[in-house]
C-alpha cells in the first residue's frame, strides 16, 4: 500500500466539508486518505454519512486574545504538535492538506520540520489567520480568483473555488419537489443558518412565517442543532385559502436537494454555502455573520451580489428582510436572470484540481527525486 495524504480539516462544516469533498476524489483514485478532525460533535455529525472515509480526532482549541483562549490555544498547539510529529514520524504521508482553521497549525508546523510538502486551502474572500500565518510553509497556496495573499509568489499560488462533496448536485426543481411532497407552483423559501444555524435568522423565522405562509409561501428552515422553536411541520392557511406548510429541521445533511426545490434562499455567507447555492443555481438573499473573523463573509456575500447571483442583507437591516423576500420571490424575470449568473460562476472540480495535483507533483515517477523533500 502507498503512503498515505493527510487532510486537515475539522472545527467546523465549512472546513471539514471540502476536506471530506477530497477525500472522496483520492479514495476514487485508490490513495490511501486519512482525515484529521476536531474532537467537536459537528465533525462527528457529518461524518456518520461518510463510513468508508478514515479519520483520526486531534487536540485544538480556536485562537483568542482573551487571556484564558489564548493559553488554552497554546497547550492544546503544543499537545497537538507532539502528537503530529510522533504520527507523521511514523507513517509519513505523500504530503498534508489543510484547509484552515485551529487544527491546522500543529499539522502544518509538524509537516514543515519533517519536510513533508504542504498544501494549503482558503476559500473565501478574505485570507484567514491559519492560512496567512501557515502560506510561508506550504509548497502550494489555493486561492479564490482575485484574492490576494502577500508574500506567495505565483509558481506556489493557484486560483480554484471550493471543494464540493460528490452527493451535492443540482435536482432538476419537479423531480426534487416531487420527491419532497411540494407542489410545483408553489413558491418555496429555505432559511439556513450553517452546520450550527443562525439565531438571528431563527427568530426571524419565529417572527414573520405566519404572514410568509399566509402569502402561500412554503417555508424550510434549518434551525441548527438545540435551536429548533418552531414544530417539525406546521400547516397554515393562505389568504387564497391553500394549506402551506412550514418544515423545520434541527440539521439536514443534503442542503442540495432543499436549494434545489427552493424559489429563494435566504443563508449566512460561508464560502461552503455560496459553493452549494452556485452549483444549485439558486438565487438567495445573504446574511453576513457579522462578528465572522475579518468579515470574510461581508466579502464572500458582496462578491456574489456583484457578479449579480444574489441580494445581500446586513443583519442590522433584518427589518427590510421581509420586503427583500417579497420583491425577490415572485419575480420571475430576476430570478431567471440569477440563475443564469450563478451559472457562469461554476468553478469546475476544484477538490479533483487538488488531488490531481498531488498525483502529478508528488507520485509520479521521479517526483521524489525532484522534490528532495521525501525520505
Amino acid at each position: 500500500m502507498s503512503d498515505p495524504v493527510y487532510i486537515v480539516c475539522g472545527g467546523t462544516g465549512g472546513h471539514l466539508a471540502p476536506g471530506i469533498a477530497t477525500a472522496q476524489r483520492f479514495i476514487e483514485k485508490s490513495i490511501p486518505v486519512e482525515l484529521v478532525i476536531s474532537e467537536k460533535e459537528v465533525d462527528s455529525r457529518l461524518l456518520q454519512s461518510y463510513p468508508k472515509i478514515p479519520y483520526r480526532r486531534a487536540k485544538g482549541s480556536p485562537f483568542g486574545l482573551h487571556p484564558a483562549k489564548l493559553i488554552l490555544f497554546i497547550v492544546n498547539s503544543i499537545i497537538g504538535l507532539i502528537q503530529s510529529l510522533k504520527l507523521l514520524k511514523i507513517n509519513r504521508p505523500i504530503a498534508v492538506i489543510a484547509f484552515g482553521g485551529y487544527l491546522s497549525f500543529s499539522y502544518v508546523l509538524a509537516s514543515w520540520l519533517l519536510k513533508i510538502p504542504v498544501i494549503l486551502h482558503e476559500a473565501n474572500r478574505k485570507v484567514g489567520k491559519s492560512i496567512r500565518s501557515l502560506s510561508g510553509m506550504a509548497d502550494r497556496v489555493y486561492l479564490p480568483e482575485g484574492v490576494a495573499l502577500k508574500g506567495v509568489e505565483p509558481a506556489r499560488l493557484k486560483r480554484i473555488g471550493m471543494p464540493l462533496r460528490r452527493e451535492i448536485q443540482h435536482i432538476k426543481k419537479d423531480e426534487i419537489r416531487e420527491r419532497m411532497g411540494i407542489p410545483l407552483h408553489v413558491k418555496v423559501l429555505t432559511i439556513v443558518g450553517g452546520s450550527q444555524g443562525a439565531q438571528a435568522l431563527n427568530e426571524w423565522v419565529g417572527r414573520q412565517h405566519k404572514s410568509l405562509a399566509s402569502d402561500g409561501i412554503w417555508i424550510i428552515l434549518v434551525a441548527g442543532p438545540g435551536k429548533q422553536t418552531l414544530p417539525e411541520l406546521q400547516v397554515i392557511k393562505s389568504d387564497q385559502g391553500q394549506d402551506v406548510e412550514i418544515r423545520t429541521f434541527a440539521f439536514h445533511n443534503a442542503l442540495h436537494e432543499l436549494f434545489s426545490a427552493s424559489d429563494v434562499v435566504i443563508s449566512r455567507a460561508g464560502a461552503g454555502t455560496i459553493a452549494e447555492l452556485i452549483h444549485c443555481l439558486t438565487p438567495s438573499i445573504l446574511i453576513p455573520y457579522p462578528y465572522a473573523a475579518d468579515q470574510h463573509q461581508s466579502a464572500n456575500a458582496n462578491d456574489i451580489e456583484m457578479r449579480g447571483g444574489c441580494v445581500v442583507v446586513d443583519q442590522e437591516n433584518l427589518k427590510t428582510l421581509y420586503r427583500e423576500v417579497q420583491d425577490l420571490i415572485y419575480n420571475d424575470g430576476l430570478l431567471a436572470k440569477m440563475r443564469k449568473n450563478l451559472g457562469r460562476l461554476s468553478p469546475g472540480d476544484p477538490a479533483d484540481i487538488i488531488c490531481q495535483g498531488i498525483v502529478d507533483r508528488y507520485m509520479a515517477p521521479g517526483a521524489e527525486v525532484e522534490l528532495g523533500v521525501r525520505a
